[in-house]
């Protein structure tokens, strides 16, 4: 298998990744949520998780668009890193959607139980 190709395969597995772990995290996190400090601590989980997710993704769109490039200048075909430049978008956006809706969910939960405390 030529460089390209595998550049490329490398790209839509990181862009693959990066689109399933939030979904295997929120059902990890569905699962251990059975009292209030397992459903925090789920959704630190899932935080955690999703920040990983939005590495790989962008990994995965360095990766897929230098691929294309090779691919362009080696005259080769580069479907398979449009596909991961695509996967990778998606799963990037998903990623930082679910980190950044949760971060601001337990920032409130944390604030609430703060004032809880203090009065």
């Amino acid at each position: 298998m030529d460089t390209t190709k595998q550049q490329q395969i490398n790209g839509l597995i990181f862009g693959g990744i990066s689109l399933l772990l939030p979904n295997v995290s929120s059902v990890i996190s569905n699962a251990t949520s059975n009292d209030s400090s397992a459903a925090v601590g789920g959704a630190i989980a899932v935080i955690i998780i999703s920040l990983a997710a939005l590495i790989l993704g962008i990994i995965g769109i360095v990766k897929s668009a230098a691929a294309r490039k090779a691919a362009t200048e080696a005259g080769e075909k580069k479907i398979i890193g449009t596909i991961g430049l695509i996967v990778s978008i998606v799963g990037t956006v998903y990623a930082a959607l679910i980190f950044f809706m949760l971060g601001v969910c337990v920032a409130c939960v944390v604030c609430a139980a703060a004032a809880a405390m203090s009065a």
